[in-house]
Parts: C-alpha cells; sequence; structure tokens
C-alpha cells in the first residue's frame, strides 16, 4: 500500500454528516498504514479531533505542494459531486483532480454521490475532470448511471461509507416510550457568490408552522416524544427551536458533535428527516426512516432501505409514519446489504497498491 496521501472533500465544517463520512475513510486508511493530509474549513479542529496533518481549504499553493510530497489524491467521499449549492461547487472540489492530474499525482474518487448534478454545464464539467483515475466508487445507482452517462470509466456501485460506522452496542429492541426523531434543514438556495457568502436561505413562517402541526400529528398518533437532531449546529438549530416552539407535544433539541451524535438515535423509533446522514445513522440504530422532501439523494437512502423507509410530505406524513414503522422487522438485512456494498469502496482504495 502507499504510504501517504491527500484527501479532497469537505472537511471541517459544522455539518457531521461530511465529518462521519471523513472520520471512516481516515479509518481505513489508517488501518493499512496510509498517512493521510487534508485541507479543511478549520484545519485546527480538524488536527485535534482526528489526529491528522491539516490545512486551509484555500491554501491552493499549500495542496499542490502537499500532493507533490505524496503517492496520491483520494477524492471523497459524499455529495460533492453537485451544483444544489451555486456555481462555485465544482469548479472547487474538482481544481484537486486538476491539480493531481496536472504534478502526474494517481487518484482515486471514493464514496461519491452525483445526483445532485443538475445541469449540462455541471456534467460537461465532470466529464471534463473524470479522467485518468483508478477507479470511482458512487454511493448509489443513479450517481453510477450519471457518471457513466458522461463517459466516465470504472465506476463501481458501493455504498454511502457511513454504513461502515462501528456502532457503540447492538440494536435492542425499542420500548413503546421511545422517541420520534425529526431532522430538519432550511432550504438550498443556488448562489452565484460562493456559499460562505450572503444570507442563507430559510423557511417561510407557514412552512414552519405546517411542519410543526405535522409532527404533532404523528407523535399524538404513535404516542412517541420528539427529538430534533440537528446535523450541522449552525444552521439546523435555530429551525428546529422555531418549530419546537410551536408543538404542543413534549420536545428536546440536540445540537451533537461527532463523538454524541450516535447518542443521540438511542429510542429513535423512527427519524423524520431532510438529512441523509441522519436517516443512515437512524437506520443503523434500528430506527425506520422518512424523508421529507428536499435533495435527490434522499431517494436512494428510501429505495435502499426498503419498507422500513419511504417519502412522506406534510399532507401524509402520519400514515407514511405507520407505514414504515410496521417495515422495521426487515431493515436489518437492507442494512447487511448496504454494508457489503459499502465495502466495495475498499476495493477502491486497495486499488493504490497498483502504484507502488
Amino acid at each position: 500500500m502507499i504510504d501517504r496521501a491527500v484527501i479532497g472533500a469537505w472537511v471541517g465544517s459544522s455539518n457531521l454528516g461530511d465529518e462521519l463520512i471523513f472520520s471512516i475513510l481516515l479509518r481505513l486508511l489508517k488501518e493499512r498504514g496510509v498517512k493521510a493530509t487534508v485541507p479543511s474549513v478549520n484545519p485546527v479542529k480538524t488536527t485535534e479531533s482526528f489526529d491528522v496533518d491539516s490545512f486551509g481549504h484555500m491554501n491552493f499553493l499549500e495542496f499542490k505542494k502537499q500532493l507533490n510530497e505524496s503517492d496520491a489524491l483520494i477524492f471523497g467521499g459524499g455529495g460533492l459531486l453537485q451544483d444544489e449549492t451555486g456555481i462555485w461547487n465544482l469548479p472547487y472540489h474538482l481544481s484537486r483532480i486538476t491539480s493531481a492530474r496536472k504534478q502526474g499525482v494517481p487518484w482515486i474518487g471514493i464514496g461519491l454521490g452525483a445526483s445532485g448534478l443538475t445541469g449540462k454545464k455541471s456534467l460537461k464539467q465532470v466529464s471534463n475532470k473524470f479522467k485518468g483515475h483508478l477507479g470511482v466508487s458512487v454511493r448509489d445507482e443513479t450517481s453510477a448511471q450519471i457518471l457513466e452517462s458522461i463517459g466516465v470509466s470504472n465506476v463501481v456501485r458501493a455504498a454511502d461509507l457511513g454504513w461502515l460506522w462501528n456502532t457503540e452496542d447492538k440494536v435492542e429492541p425499542i420500548s413503546s416510550s421511545g422517541f420520534l426523531g425529526v431532522s430538519l434543514r432550511n432550504p438550498q438556495t443556488a448562489r452565484f457568490l460562493p456559499a460562505a457568502f450572503g444570507p442563507k436561505a430559510s423557511l417561510p413562517e407557514r412552512e414552519i408552522s405546517d411542519l410543526a402541526e405535522s409532527i404533532d400529528a404523528v407523535a399524538t398518533s404513535t404516542g412517541l416524544s420528539v427529538r430534533f437532531i440537528s446535523l450541522n449546529q449552525d444552521e439546523d438549530s435555530l429551525l428546529h427551536e422555531q418549530v419546537a416552539k410551536r408543538l404542543k407535544t413534549k420536545s428536546e433539541v440536540l445540537n451533537p458533535d461527532l463523538e454524541t451524535f450516535e447518542q443521540c438515535f438511542n429510542g429513535v423509533e423512527v427519524i423524520v428527516t431532510m438529512r441523509y446522514h441522519a436517516g443512515l445513522m437512524g437506520a443503523l440504530k434500528g430506527a425506520a426512516v422518512v424523508c421529507l422532501p428536499f435533495s435527490k439523494k434522499l431517494d436512494s437512502l428510501v429505495s435502499d432501505l426498503g419498507t422500513a423507509s419511504s417519502k412522506g410530505t406534510n399532507d401524509n406524513l402520519v400514515s407514511v409514519v405507520e407505514k414504515v414503522l410496521t417495515g422495521r422487522s426487515e431493515l436489518n438485512e437492507h442494512i447487511e446489504k448496504l454494508q457489503s456494498r459499502s465495502y466495495k469502496n475498499v476495493e477502491i482504495i486497495e486499488l493504490l497498491d497498483e502504484i507502488k
């Protein structure tokens, strides 16, 4: 196996989904004796949290220097290939592949999602850059089809790296006095400025009230207490507080870090979510999953989890929750399949053996 690699991903932000993926990738590399370095939004935090060499994500000269001193670029994982958050997302991430190709550094793509590619210009950008790789793994069938349709070769159908998270304890049957987990987020708006600049989008008051009414109805129907779980404290917690204060049902708002993230799902019977990795962690902990309309990547989560998962809206939330709760008996079978598929990401990592 190679000795050193640069990881090109979205690291160091307050988004726990991205941090979870990075922690698993880092573990897989460390198990193989690979030392990694990574550009980060918050390099000090990343170094302290993960014991890894890190530098500022906008320091492109340092990125080139680290590439020159490394054996490979590992691009991913997660939904880097999307234009939902604005026109600058793709050029930012794809520039890392450009650097690797110019410097003759071998590269792989790992656990990628591409369902967020919505425009012809975006598809062309990816098609132009995704050349010369040793292999690419994707987390769902839609992403595979999109990449193959634009001529990307060596695409392996895997699953999200998050399915390889080592849960702290064995999932036990949940008592009837459990929780209705809720993980919401404000809408994304396509930005002409980079995502770090400009005002964030927010839900209108009417939609917040509608969400609260639907969640109240589910809690009344199921007898579950409501637990809001933020995956991005900087962006989710205020929205959760806004919805919670409109509830008639008892609720709590949790704002975990990566170390306490899993614990938030103890006792959760069903998770109603707009965030992919809240659904993933909920499923790993034995919860049924209902995905609210937000992003196409949630569609793959629904299809992967079978009858223990479904799409819902405010109008049908009670009936959908009741339906998926009856399908939880099949959850472990689907998770085992997803974990098996996710190990195909390791096969891509092992392609780095060919470099030496």
